[in-house]
């Protein structure tokens, strides 16, 4: 059995993968060939969910990591990512991955545009 902190570094090197080395073929390395998608946008199995990252609107934009909390298999990630061509605030997303034998399995998360200016001062 993986420990959350085993787990929330897997999603991390997901994140480094995708986001900083734009390297598809070690983020197919992380993701479990019975991958279940949630996302309403995105398509469930390994190799649809992939091809999917090649051509997503945030492929070639960047990711600012926030916080990763784990419990067991369960791993969320909020971040703020900035889709690619994007010169606007970006958006606040939280992700949760579930883990299983080593490797991402499930996928949930909600996004929200980060707004040009607030209501309040501490930021999303």
């Amino acid at each position: 059995m993986t420990t959350p902190a085993h787990n929330k570094e897997l999603v991390r090197r997901l994140y480094e993968q995708f986001f900083v080395h734009r390297d598809l073929d070690a983020v197919t390395e992380l993701i479990h060939e019975r991958f279940r998608q949630h996302s309403p946008d995105a398509p469930s199995g390994r190799d649809a969910y992939v091809d999917h990252l090649r051509e997503a609107a945030f492929a070639g934009g960047s990711s600012d990591i926030k916080r990763i909390l784990a419990d067991g298999d369960l791993v969320a990630v909020h971040h703020h990512m900035r889709l690619r061509d994007d010169t606007g605030p970006g958006l606040a997303v939280v992700d949760l991955w579930r883990i299983e034998d080593g490797r991402l399995i499930e996928h949930w998360d909600v996004e929200q545009p980060v707004p040009e200016t607030a209501r309040v001062p501490n930021g999303m």
